[in-house]
């Protein structure tokens, strides 16, 4: 976390070989509802990337981002 104590940044990481789904996503939102902030960042990173289920809910949010390993080679 930065220096902004309203604002947190809440992460998964998963090493499948299956896409990650939506329920992945919803359940990192539902326990960061444990904190309270008032800006909640996440990221999901993936190894073989996310279900369209997932990047669409990503979208609606605004406040996700997805990354799969292929682009965190590229960097």
């Amino acid at each position: 976390m930065g220096t902004d104590k309203d604002v947190a940044l809440f992460a998964e990481c998963k090493w499948t070989n299956e896409k990650v789904d939506l329920g992945v996503l919803e359940t990192l939102v539902e326990r960061s509802s444990l904190f309270n902030y008032k800006k909640k960042h996440f990221y999901l990173f993936a190894k073989t990337g996310f279900t369209k289920g997932c990047v669409d809910k990503a979208a609606e949010m605004g406040n996700v981002t997805l990354i799969e390993y292929g682009e965190m080679l590229k960097a």
